[in-house]
């Protein structure tokens, strides 16, 4: 007999912090935290697939009959239920949490839960108390495992390796909806299983809009061109961000990137276990406010990275997370002048035992192309 799955041990670790919390049962419906413990992987849909997971007995999945033999074919879960067509999905609910003691219970649901799945749950045991999943799955996720680093080196080289095949594509005469398609295409061709996030590619004073996404506007000579996007590896993401410049460009804006590449090189000196997150934050801004920049740094200085691309940790003031080994997030410092230009560079790392490595590797010098 073969051992255990990585998502049946997640689970058996659930179960335990479930004993220590308080809680019941888990309520999951499509969502990261559901792959993490099931290995289950689709979008939310009206068709509501719902894992319970009780303190006490088995787990199981419900769902629709449209993704019956996905979820059998992909998950541990040995225990998998059709939704009836013909009765009230509340009423079929209620009897299932009856028949797993939960009526009453204490349980915890995934912060993004749609409202309607919310109040189906809500109304088929009205006399149970809702918390939030994170409670007991942050501090497990927080943690990456090796294999989970690896998968996110792989997402990370993927994004490496598209962003180097496009760079010639980055010239005067593109549109940027044009260039981010290109961005996505390669991606795809270097192995990514899809966009984590909607592809950023913004030029000129849409360079100054954090995050613009893309649109119709030409480049043009001296514009700073920020590229901003994802890849996905066995379902973990990547994020990397560079900003180049077109052709020649005006002093103050290699002014800027200048501040921004020293803000960002100076974070990454207080990277080791240890130091709170909202050290890390108060490193870049104080770089940036020697610059004289200080009012357009408008954002938080990173975000972890995982299953989604923002999870904790956030980087950002006030945080007082002691960084650990294993923890993976972005750091990102930028400039952001209003109707003019932004520069960004973001790149992923994680926390080793002694410091930290990248998984993002493109280089960061100011590049005019």
């Amino acid at each position: 007999m073969g051992g255990r799955s990585i998502f049946e041990e997640r689970c058996l670790r659930v179960k335990k912090m479930m004993g220590l919390k308080g809680i019941d049962g888990l309520c999951l419906t499509p969502s990261s935290d559901m792959y993490y413990l099931t290995g289950f992987w689709t979008s939310p849909s009206e068709r509501m697939t719902l894992c319970i997971i009780p303190r006490l007995g088995e787990p199981l999945i419900v769902t629709s009959r449209l993704y019956e033999s996905q979820v059998k074919a992909t998950s541990w879960i040995e225990s998998v239920e059709v939704w009836s067509e013909r009765l009230r999905q509340q009423l079929q609910l209620r009897n299932l949490l009856k028949r797993l003691r939960l009526l009453t219970g204490n349980l915890a649901v995934p912060e993004r839960m749609w409202v309607s799945h919310y109040k189906t749950l809500r109304d088929a045991a009205p006399r149970a108390t809702f918390t939030s999943t994170s409670k007991i799955l942050s501090p497990m996720r927080i943690l990456k495992s090796d294999l989970e680093i690896k998968l996110m080196e792989g997402a990370a080289a993927i994004a490496d390796r598209a962003l180097d095949r496009v760079i010639g594509e980055v010239k005067q005469g593109v549109r940027e909806v044009e260039l981010a398609a290109k961005v996505e295409y390669l991606m795809r061709m270097e192995g990514s299983e899809g966009a984590p996030f909607e592809t950023i590619v913004a030029s000129g004073p849409n360079s100054a809009l954090p995050h613009y996404g893309c649109g119709s506007r030409t480049i043009c000579g001296g514009d700073p061109v920020t590229i901003d996007f994802g890849a996905t590896y066995g379902r973990y993401c990547s994020d990397i961000t560079r900003t180049f410049i077109v052709g020649e460009s005006e002093s103050r804006v290699e002014e800027v990137y200048r501040t921004v590449y020293k803000a960002h090189q100076e974070t990454l000196k207080f990277i080791k276990p240890g130091v709170e997150a909202g050290d890390l934050d108060r490193a870049a801004r104080r770089v940036v406010a020697d610059g004289g920049y200080r009012e357009y740094f408008i954002h938080r200085t990173g975000h972890g990275v995982g299953l989604d691309i923002h999870e904790p940790p956030y980087i950002q003031v006030g945080s007082h997370i002691k960084l650990r080994p294993g923890m993976v997030f972005t750091v990102e410092p930028g400039i952001y002048i209003p109707g003019m230009f932004g520069v960004r560079i973001e790149d992923v790392v994680v926390v080793t035992e002694d410091g930290y490595r990248l998984l993002t590797k493109h280089p960061r010098e100011l590049t005019s192309l």
